[in-house]
């Protein structure tokens, strides 16, 4: 096998490994749906979400936004980090090593942060209502999934103004 077959296999299978080694992570985060969920209509209604809980999640919320903003940056940093060295002719082994460890860590840091401030959005729910969270996660990651996707309406991954074969783009449907 050729120097440049080898380097090529090699950084293939390291972007492999760390696309594999970031999903269990992000797995076992608790799932609630993306975004200021206790402010739509459809999910205050389903929880029974009374104001006083609103402004407490908002509260919540607004406490962890500017860490989530700086966190989500480490983390892009460290992914372009990780990114150009992966890419560079002839890059040192032990490098993309240190910076996997750095991005991983960065995204654990992330992933903690939202753990954290989810577990204190649970204290502000009856358990009535975190029973109900728990029963609609499945409903809300197949909507994730549709989404992502283009399945079942949901919003279709094309460039703006362009649809599929010269079709209209399809209009994003809002969120819950």
């Amino acid at each position: 096998m050729s120097f440049r077959a080898f380097r090529h296999a090699s950084t293939a299978l390291a972007a492999l490994l760390f696309t594999l080694a970031t999903a269990p992570a992000f797995a076992q985060l608790p799932e609630v749906p993306l975004g200021k969920w206790w402010k739509r209509p459809r999910i205050v209604e389903r929880l029974k979400i009374k104001p006083d809980q609103q402004e407490r999640l908002d509260e919540i919320f607004s406490k962890n936004r500017r860490s989530f903003i700086d966190l989500k940056a480490d983390v892009d940093r460290r992914a372009v980090d990780l990114e150009e060295l992966l890419t560079k002719k002839g890059s040192d082994p032990a490098r993309i090593s240190t910076a996997t460890d750095a991005l991983e860590q960065a995204k654990a840091r992330l992933g903690k942060t939202r753990t954290m401030m989810i577990v204190e959005m649970k204290g502000v729910l009856s358990d009535e209502q975190w029973q109900r969270i728990l029963e609609l996660r499945d409903e809300w990651r197949r909507e994730r999934f549709e989404e992502r996707h283009g399945r079942a309406g949901g919003p279709q991954h094309v460039l703006p103004g362009r649809g599929d074969k010269g079709s209209p783009a399809p209009v994003p449907t809002p969120r819950e």
